[in-house]
């Protein structure tokens, strides 16, 4: 099944394309307030952040793949001190969901 498109960006890391979003939501999902979820375009890696979590309880959700276990685990920062989520930062959450062993 293909990934809709409608209100996400476009990056392209390692030659693959990934789409993101930020949005904001509450009570229904892994984070509470603002994140970002991220998808490749050939549905081999997922990521989602939350971007107001405390720092000693940092975590991201990450998937390998279309039905792939999900699994929650403790991350670095992402964004900035204004908490602000630039396309560098997608670009190193990316790089870093590609580095987590599952």
């Amino acid at each position: 099944m293909a990934i809709s498109t409608k209100g996400m960006r476009r990056i392209t890391v390692n030659e693959r394309v990934y789409l993101w979003r930020v949005f904001e939501i509450y009570d229904q999902g892994w984070f509470d307030g603002v994140q970002v979820t991220v998808a490749a375009m050939d549905q081999t890696l997922f990521l989602r952040y939350g971007l107001h979590q405390p720092d000693d309880s940092r975590t991201a959700v990450v998937a390998r793949g279309r039905g792939a276990p999900t699994i929650r685990t403790a991350c670095p920062t992402f964004q900035g001190e204004a908490l602000v989520l630039t396309p560098q930062a997608v670009r190193d959450l990316i790089e870093w969901g590609l580095t987590v062993a599952l």
